[in-house]
């Protein structure tokens, strides 16, 4: 079970990667600058991917999944306060809507989904097969590491080449 575990939390981290992957590709190709809500969501999905990866590398314990809740918990309010700052009639949205819906919108719901997955992922849970250190041979687990770590990395690039080294303001 514990093999089958590692790679559904990898499926998972990888489904996050997309969506960043997604919301990147809304970024360059339509010209929306993120704003600093919209950061910290991203951070937020990025933290529950890196707790995943925990299980993916170090073996799947609860720790591991707290961490990831508490992660979507995270940006799961600040997506719900964006919304919030927008639900009032006369007042704008932010962004071009994809599929009909605003990526802040997009974001509750990717967070609220990743909650559902972990659930999920917790009634696999057995902690009598609590693994040691996953061997590094294993190919979905090491394409997940890579995506994560590329998408990591491109967000603090972009951030930094939005916000400079001051404080970031729409």
């Amino acid at each position: 079970m514990g093999n089958l575990q590692r790679d559904l939390n990898a499926v998972v981290i990888l489904i996050i990667c997309g969506v960043l992957l997604s919301a990147y590709c809304v970024e360059f190709f339509w010209r929306e600058v993120p704003c600093p809500l919209c950061m910290l969501q991203r951070l937020g999905m990025i933290a529950a991917a890196s707790a995943l990866l925990l299980n993916v590398r170090f073996g799947v314990k609860a720790s591991h999944y707290g961490l990831a809740l508490l992660s979507c918990l995270a940006g799961g309010t600040v997506a719900l306060r964006q919304i919030s700052l927008h639900v009032c009639p006369g007042m704008p949205t932010f962004g071009f809507p994809v599929l009909g819906l605003s990526l802040y919108t997009w974001s509750f719901v990717v967070f609220v989904c990743t909650v559902l997955a972990i659930a999920g992922l917790l009634f696999l849970y057995d902690p009598k097969e609590e693994s040691d250190v996953a061997p590094l041979n294993d190919k979905l687990g090491n394409i997940a590491f890579g995506a994560l770590l590329t998408i990591a990395a491109a967000n603090i690039l972009t951030t930094f080449y939005h916000c400079g080294l001051s404080a970031c303001h729409e």
